[in-house]
């Protein structure tokens, strides 16, 4: 049980550096999703539209997306407590390594 109640604590210490690490390695693997969907989305409109549009679209949307996983994430953390803590963090990252396996990040 010390185990535990020692890793909460470095994790609960933590939380802004795993929420972030967990943003970061989210939007990685998402990126590349978000910017196609931008790039069909836009792919109508002539070039110099259609790039001011890219970019703008895609720098709002990333920027949306990562405030929200972050603010999101450190908020879940902030109320786990214990045993579920450690859980939810090491399933989180098992999880965001499945995916960028999936994806032929890794």
């Amino acid at each position: 049980m010390d185990i535990v109640n020692t890793v909460t604590q470095y994790l609960q210490s933590n939380i802004g550096g795993i929420s972030f690490s967990v943003t970061a390695v989210t939007i990685m693997i998402a990126g590349p999703h978000i910017t196609s969907f931008f790039k069909r989305f836009t792919k109508s409109y002539n070039w110099f539209f259609r790039y001011c549009c890219y970019v703008i679209l895609c720098t709002v949307g990333i920027s949306f997306l990562a405030k929200f996983i972050y603010q999101g994430l450190k908020h879940w953390f902030e109320q786990q407590s214990g045993l579920a803590l450690i859980l939810w963090v090491t399933g989180v990252y098992l999880g965001l390594a499945l995916l960028a396996k999936q994806q032929k990040e890794i």
